[in-house]
């Protein structure tokens, strides 16, 4: 049994708060889980935890993300710069690998090599090659190892091509990797524009309709329903209710 098993062997739900360093992130949503830092045999790991959610929120929905983005890491087990999952813990979580480094939202712009974006691409290129799109490419999900090494967290709104996949599917999953195509040059365009070819500056330009379309959802709709929600629980936390 490698070290890693056996640190985790003995993990479980109850025990689980005593390795608990530190909360990376924690939930703002029902649709997000709760991250926390733990550190086993002084090694340390990441626990996606689903469990602090209300009874009815963590069945039916967090069960069901928890599931699907296991799957998801598995699929992708063996390209460089994804993390592995490395127990379920229940079926409200798992612990993954923990990566040391930083997100890239927090690099000091104009800091990075040319090359690092290459690599992203790279990694990119090899997660769409085994169908799989990831849906939510950000600063905040890229984490920046040392020697500048990128690697790609939070797969849970990644699209999987199971099998073949059906000519419906296979469209989808070609504009998804367009929308994660576009994603990295626009963070790209952010953090290191020099960097970008002729012919990714035109990609740029020509941004497809359905993604004007979610960006304009989300900007219009979503951000000020998300932001009236925080409000008004600010509010009832401010009365005592």
């Amino acid at each position: 049994m490698s070290a890693t098993k056996e640190c985790l062997e003995n993990l479980t739900r109850e025990n689980a708060p005593s390795f608990i360093v530190r909360r990376i992130q924690k939930s703002r949503s029902i649709a997000q889980a709760n991250i926390e830092l733990l550190e086993i045999c002084q090694n340390r790991f990441i626990l996606k935890d689903f469990h602090g959610h209300h009874p009815f929120i963590k069945r039916i929905w967090g069960s069901r993300i928890i599931a699907r983005e296991a799957r998801v890491y598995k699929r992708l087990e063996g390209i460089g710069g994804i993390p592995r999952v490395l127990k379920i813990l229940d079926q409200f979580a798992f612990v993954m690998e923990y990566v040391e480094g930083e997100m890239l939202s927090k690099v000091e712009k104009g800091s990075l090599p040319p090359d690092f974006f290459a690599r992203l691409k790279t990694l990119i290129n090899d997660m769409h090659g085994r169908g799989i799109t990831h849906g939510d490419i950000r600063e905040k999900n890229i984490i920046v190892a040392p020697g500048y090494k990128p690697f790609l967290i939070d797969f849970a709104g990644a699209f999987c091509l199971k099998g073949g996949g059906n000519f419906l599917n296979r469209a989808l999953l070609r504009r998804l990797i367009r929308v994660d195509n576009l994603s990295i040059l626009k963070i790209q365009n952010n953090l290191l524009p020099e960097s970008l070819a002729s012919e990714e500056l035109r990609q740029l330009q020509s941004i497809p309709w359905y993604l004007k379309t979610g960006r304009f959802l989300k900007k219009k709709i979503y951000r000020p329903f998300k932001h009236f929600v925080r409000k008004e629980r600010r509010w009832k936390g401010f009365k005592g209710e």
